[in-house]
């Protein structure tokens, strides 16, 4: 029988640096995609026999790359910053994998003070102890937690944070 890898080893050190790691890919995965820096990715695709291919971004820079079955067509596309890429002639094959785009995309840290700060403060929250405190008592030394299905809010995203998110968050199923 195998045995199936740790994802934390045993001997991990449980600092503010993981705590900052958790809250980062908190964001990134409710979002979508990676939202900053930016950054030069390829990214493989299913093309589904149209025209139009939606890209896991909602800021892109430039695309200097489209294979579509091994044959470059970036001079047969057009593109937004909004991540869409249109082709001007014929469409997209179907077909797993069929298509790669290098692209550039992202914001720079700079344009985005929204996200570092609320990425700063689910750090905080989760690095600070067993969530946040709902209700306190000083005589009778009781400590209520705001809770989540239970479970004790720390990384996980408040719904305010989550509205904050909104401007960068996919709303196609691109993955």
């Amino acid at each position: 029988m195998c045995q199936t890898p740790d994802i934390v080893k045993a001997d991990t050190t449980v600092n503010s640096s993981l705590w900052l790691n958790a809250a980062q890919q908190s964001v990134r995965s409710y979002c979508g995609w990676h939202i900053a820096p930016n950054l030069e990715q390829t990214i493989t695709l299913d093309g589904d026999g149209t025209r139009t291919l939606l890209l896991p971004s909602l800021h892109v820079t430039g695309i200097t790359s489209v294979l579509v079955e091994d044959k470059e067509i970036v001079d047969d596309i057009d593109w937004s910053v909004k991540g869409i890429i249109q082709r001007r002639h014929g469409v997209f094959p179907e077909g797993l994998s069929s298509i790669k785009v290098k692209l550039k995309h992202g914001y720079d840290v700079e344009q985005v003070a929204d996200v570092v700060s609320l990425i700063l403060r689910v750090a905080k929250r989760a690095a600070n102890g067993p969530g946040v405190i709902a209700s306190q008592s000083a005589n009778g030394s009781t400590v209520s937690y705001l809770t989540a299905g239970g479970a004790p809010i720390s990384v996980p995203l408040l719904q305010i944070e989550k509205d904050s998110l909104s401007p960068y968050k996919l709303t196609w199923g691109v993955s």
